[in-house]
């Protein structure tokens, strides 16, 4: 039996389509998405240079100073989304933007509004989705916050025109005075909002026990695939000892051995070349791009360990089809982990969108998708902090592969030939 089994590993690990497809494919698939998604994630706010047009506009308005002073950064804790340079006319300003000197400039119009232009290049990067450039961070959130300071402005202009009169200390005071005590009065609310940098309404609050890649699910749904791609070890395993398939398999059929030592061997040796193949996978996706599980490496391992028993249960299930020769069954298994990787949302954010409608809509169909459920054991770990989800998930696995088990023996228990 222990020679069977050590056969088994070798001709597992000396077929060249076993290792292309399930040790050097996942590498491969691995490191395009880091190289895709690298740019894209953890991107901080870059300053711009921007010109600040001081002209006679500026002055007219309250607390324009404060708010340039803010997002430079000055005086603050806050984030730094440009470094002014200030000019005194706007023809100045859009010269040096067409030199190259600066990425835009802030001015006041005639109607005492503030506002942004943009060069053309960075009107390209903002509106270029495609680019890893922060400069459409940077575009938003000076917008939002101009945005916001006019609404004050305008505000000011009500209170200052419905104000009638003011009284302090029993004296009547005129509605000039009324508009700028309101107007000193909005300016240092604008310069304590600012300073502080409290240009959001909104704070992060963590709602799990750590923060995942957002693009961690596409990695998940590819360890899911090769999971089910490592069904071809047990194929190729099972072939070779039937009869009818290869002379080894007319050899062992007149062993002294007993069929259910070969089924074992070939089920253990399987089983340990599908794992060795996933935790490959796993290290290089965990280290070397940065992939992080939550602290629970442990529960990823044997979640690889599950995985690589139900498929290598599906993979004997297929092998011992009769009447199949061994390409046939071979490309059974590879339709299957890339029919069902299409809805584990590994083929883009339209095949991720159709994957988590049909999670929310029809959750029972992902019950008979291997390569989902195989991806949603990591899923499981990393997204939620209690096991539950997770060991819910190891059962739907477990009972997946006892019954593919159970077939497979089924179909190889009583099988005869006429002549060999």
């Amino acid at each position: 039996m222990w020679t069977t089994f050590l056969t088994t590993i070798k001709v597992n690990l000396r077929e060249k389509s076993n290792l292309l497809w399930l040790f050097i494919f996942p590498i491969l698939m691995a490191s395009l998405f880091w190289g895709m998604f690298s740019g894209l994630t953890n991107r901080q706010i870059q300053a711009q240079n921007f010109a600040v047009v001081h002209d006679s506009n500026w002055s007219t308005v309250a607390g324009a100073d404060s708010l340039v002073n803010a997002l430079a950064g000055k005086n603050t804790n806050g984030t730094k989304l440009i470094r002014p340079t200030t000019v005194s006319s706007v023809s100045a300003a859009k010269k040096r933007v067409q030199a190259g000197h600066d990425s835009g400039y802030l001015f006041v119009n005639h109607a005492g509004s503030f506002g942004i232009a943009i060069s053309d290049d960075l009107y390209n990067e903002f509106t270029n989705n495609m680019s890893s450039s922060t400069a459409s961070i940077t575009v938003s959130s000076l917008r939002s916050i101009i945005t916001q300071f006019n609404h004050s402005q305008t505000t000011l202009k009500t209170l200052a025109a419905s104000h009638p009169t003011a009284s302090t200390q029993g004296q009547t005071q005129t509605r000039q005075q009324a508009q700028l005590q309101i107007q000193a009065q909005l300016e240092r609310y604008i310069a304590a909002s600012t300073a502080s940098a409290k240009l959001s309404y909104t704070r992060n609050r963590s709602l799990t026990h750590f923060a995942p890649d957002q693009f961690a699910r596409y990695y998940y749904a590819l360890l899911g695939m090769v999971s089910m791609m490592s069904m071809s070890f047990a194929i190729t395993s099972i072939s070779t000892a039937q009869a009818n398939l290869s002379a080894v398999g007319a050899r062992r059929s007149i062993a002294p051995l007993p069929k259910w030592r070969q089924f074992s061997a070939i089920l253990l040796a399987s089983w340990l070349t599908s794992f060795l193949s996933l935790v490959v996978s796993f290290c290089y996706i965990r280290f070397v791009c940065n992939i992080a599980v939550g602290g629970r490496e442990p529960l990823a391992i044997l979640a690889l360990l599950i995985a690589s028993f139900t498929a290598t249960a599906f993979g004997l299930l297929i092998g011992a089809i009769p009447r199949l020769s061994r390409g046939a069954k071979t490309g059974i298994s590879t339709a299957i982990a890339c029919f069902g990787a299409l809805f584990a949302g590994l083929y883009g954010s339209f095949a991720m969108s159709l994957s988590d409608s049909i999670s929310r809509n029809i959750p029972t169909f992902d019950l008979f998708n291997p390569v989902k459920q195989v991806s949603n054991l990591f899923y499981d770990l990393l997204y939620y902090d209690s096991l539950q989800p997770f060991m819910t998930t190891v059962g739907i696995l477990l009972i997946t592969g006892a019954i593919c088990m159970t077939l497979a023996i089924s179909l190889m228990r009583r099988r005869s030939y006429a002549n060999l």
